[in-house]
């Protein structure tokens, strides 16, 4: 069985973002699964260094397949239909229920024939379509943002549908275009894939009307391609707040990642004793402003560092330094952060939210869940757990055993049956 993983979307999946660190983990575990020949990961023409380390991990299994780029005129098409569809969706939002279904009908009729023109249009942006080209029988698409057909076999794994529970995370009113969308992926797709069965009944089923028969739940494993860690001189030297007490938080700015509570959770901190601990936050190079105003507010601008994304031995470094790793998320299907952390020795307190306490559920109360939309909550987990350090250090330790013995072997092997379950059905 030859497997592709689609890692050609904007910007190549890279190890250091939450879904390439799947794609990648996943990626090296098929590599060694018997049956599996080879594993190929499509990425953009260009591209093909960032993913040398996975490629070189698979000791001559993962190959590269480059994807050219859309020419001018395809992109410029597609945007056209994006455009033309986001419309229509926002005409048949606004019908009421008196309006004339013969209507309602003609718009829907249209907007599906410009829901498969889309993805004809990505569909023939190279002359040799890749699946052909690269002899896959089966791909698994990690993202939903790919609008084209596959002739072989298809697996889209939808992580969740974050954009239609908190708005700011895509713009407005390309919520229903984008909600359709995905659900037209999901549809395209032989079968949908995910990590959780909260976000299977939740949002694929739930937001996307996906019927559940087409949906396989494969929990993910600690992620195990980290280097080691860089020395501790080589942070500090860079960041000399790296000396004393911080709490990191890797997670990209969006809403529901919950940034600003966790400042003013910080702020009551600091006022509670700890006057000395800091904030670090990876993923991007700037706060937004709604962010750095909070901060500012906090009297926290000395005390909240922004670094950016940071290569893996130096992320595992900021692991093994950190006081804790806080992740506050109002929504997520799983947290790899927390699984990191852990895998470092370092704490960790975990927003109490349905998909976090599946995956952590394991773990009993060596876990510390706390209500993330309570700031107070949310410094009590964290002065808590760092007043206590050593003492939770061991009790999640020993709790975190029980997660680390599934591995990512165990989930390629789950991913090895799904992907063949999708060959079968693709062929009938």
């Amino acid at each position: 069985m030859n497997i592709g993983i689609w890692c050609g979307y904007g910007k190549t999946l890279t190890p250091s973002t939450g879904i390439g660190v799947f794609a990648h983990n996943l990626a090296r575990a098929l590599a060694g699964q018997e049956g599996v020949e080879r594993v190929v990961l499509a990425v953009h023409r260009g591209h093909t260094a960032a993913v040398q380390e996975t490629v070189a991990a698979g000791e001559g299994c993962i190959a590269v397949v480059e994807i050219p780029r859309e020419s001018f005129l395809q992109r410029w098409r597609r945007k056209r239909l994006i455009r033309r569809h986001r419309r229509i969706s926002d005409r048949l939002s606004q019908l009421d229920a008196t309006a004339d279904a013969g209507l309602q009908a003609r718009l829907e009729e249209r907007r599906g024939r410009i829901e498969r023109a889309v993805i004809q249009v990505a569909s023939a942006r190279d002359p040799v379509p890749a699946d052909r080209f690269a002899g896959c029988d089966v791909w698994i698409l990690p993202h939903v943002a790919v609008h084209r057909r596959f002739a072989s076999a298809s697996v889209v794994v939808i992580h969740d549908m974050v954009p239609l529970r908190f708005r700011g995370v895509i713009r407005d009113r390309d919520l229903e275009s984008f909600r359709r969308r995905a659900a037209c992926l999901a549809r395209e797709a032989t079968l949908v894939g995910c990590m959780s069965h909260v976000i299977r009944d939740d949002d694929i089923v739930g937001l996307l009307n996906c019927s559940p028969e087409r949906v396989r739940v494969v929990p993910p494993a600690v992620p195990d391609d980290f280097p080691p860690p860089c020395p501790r001189d080589r942070v500090v030297a860079r960041w000399p707040w790296a000396q004393g007490r911080f709490l990191l938080y890797p997670a990209d700015f969006r809403p529901y990642k919950n940034h600003e509570r966790l400042v003013r959770a910080l702020q009551l901190v600091r006022q509670g004793g700890i006057a000395e601990l800091h904030l670090v936050c990876t993923g991007e190079k700037a706060a937004p402003r709604s962010l750095r105003r909070t901060i500012e507010q906090a009297g926290l601008a000395k005390a909240v560092h922004v670094v950016g994304r940071v290569d893996r031995d130096v992320l595992a470094r900021l692991y093994r330094e950190a006081a804790a790793t806080i992740v506050p998320s109002l929504y997520e299907q799983g947290s790899f952060p927390l699984l990191e952390a852990m895998h470092w020795g370092c704490p960790v307190a975990s927003s109490d939210i349905p998909a976090l306490r599946e995956a952590f559920a394991s773990m009993g109360d060596a876990m510390p869940f706390f209500d993330p939309r309570n700031e107070a909550a949310i410094a009590a987990a964290i002065t808590d757990t760092i007043t206590h350090r050593d003492a939770v250090v061991a009790r999640q330790a020993a709790a975190f055993e029980r997660l680390r013995a599934r591995t990512w072997a165990d989930v390629a092997r789950e991913w090895v049956a799904v992907c063949d379950e999708a060959i079968r059905r693709h062929g009938q």
